[in-house]
């Protein structure tokens, strides 16, 4: 058994703690998160309106536009989904007692 080479190990480094974030840089951040959010699922259906716009003139195939026509709808389908359950919990915590 080599003692010497447990001497040899690094140390365990500790990783930097970040600075508390204020209130309002949370809001901006979930707020551009959200912005973020809600421009890919409107890229998604300009994508899909465009690849239908394709396929009417020939350019593209139709796997391809069932592709991207389901993608756009799961997005939308997620976001709803989202949409319905941030409403809920509002809902939900304006009903609570103080």
């Amino acid at each position: 058994m080599d003692i010497n080479a447990i001497s040899q190990l690094s140390p365990i480094r500790t990783q930097n703690v970040q600075s508390v974030q204020t209130p309002a840089e949370v809001t901006k951040g979930f707020s551009s998160f959200l912005s973020d959010a809600l421009n890919d699922v409107n890229q998604a259906q300009v994508a899909s309106s465009r690849m239908q716009d394709a396929y009417a003139t020939g350019n593209v195939e139709l796997h391809q536009v069932t592709i991207a026509s389901q993608k756009a709808s799961v997005m939308l389908d997620l976001t709803m989904q989202v949409r319905n359950k941030v409403i809920e919990s509002y809902q939900e915590i304006m009903r609570m007692s103080i």
